[in-house]
């Protein structure tokens, strides 16, 4: 019957040795403690696995010398090679333990490091969103009061456009007012020119005096002179009455 070799405590110490705790990108005193315990007690537990290795093939030698001579002296250098062999295994067991324990410490220093970087760029990655939100949000804002002022900007311009129309209308109707007005003033001025014409033509056609002789004759007021003088009394008051009218109207208008 074969027997299963047992794995020597320097073979599993290897593998142990292997596996190292490192951070990358993230530090802290505690976490480079823990590894420094770490590395401390892996050169150890090296150490010790060699002594072990040397304990034991003492042990086994020494066993081989008592099994042939069979006397007391070789038994008891058998037997204290033995005892050695087995402290320096529990050295290397205990010293196993310390490194595990040190290694879970130094996992956990990581681990609370790794929380800590992961918080702060929650953190810093919460600060930048809400920087881009408030970002967006203005100009945003800024967007809709720019529509905003645009919008009361044609309103006020549709307002002023209105006000000139109403402006140029009422320009537009007092110039034919007042071009009405001076049409009717040169109208009026035509009637009177004409009026005066026709006077002075009526003057120019009437009979010439005669010459008085030596008599004389004495007029006395016949009703036909008077009824002629109350007639040109009347038409140069008509026609100073005309007068008053029109230059009332002129002002008026």
């Amino acid at each position: 019957m074969v027997k299963a070799k047992k794995k020597s405590p320097a073979k599993s110490k290897k593998k142990l040795v292997k596996r190292k705790v490192t951070s990358k990108n993230i530090s802290s005193a505690a976490l480079t403690n823990a590894e420094a315990t770490v590395n401390r007690l892996e050169r150890e537990a090296r150490t010790a696995a060699r002594a072990l290795t040397a304990a034991r093939k003492k042990a086994a030698t020494a066993k081989k010398v008592a099994a042939k001579t069979r006397t007391a002296k070789d038994k008891r250098a058998a037997k204290s090679a033995k005892n050695a062999s087995q402290r320096a295994s529990a050295r290397v067991a205990a010293i196993d333990a310390r490194i595990r324990t040190a290694r879970a410490k130094a996992r956990a220093a990581e681990l609370a490091v790794r929380e800590k970087a992961r918080k702060l760029a929650e953190a810093a990655k919460a600060e930048a969103d809400l920087q881009k939100a408030i970002a967006a949000f203005t100009a945003k804002w800024k967007r809709e009061r720019a529509k905003a002022d645009a919008a009361k900007a044609a309103r006020q311009a549709r307002k002023d456009a209105l006000k000139a129309r109403i402006v140029a209308t009422k320009a537009a109707s007092k110039v034919k007012e007042d071009a009405r007005t001076v049409a009717e003033k040169a109208k009026a001025a035509a009637r009177r020119a004409a009026k005066k014409q026709a006077a002075k033509k009526k003057v120019g056609k009437k009979s010439p005096i005669k010459k008085k002789t030596g008599k004389k004759k004495v007029l006395g007021k016949s009703p036909n002179r008077k009824k002629a003088a109350g007639k040109k009394v009347a038409t140069k008051r008509s026609k100073s009455a005309g007068k008053r009218k029109t230059s009332k109207a002129g002002r008026l208008r």
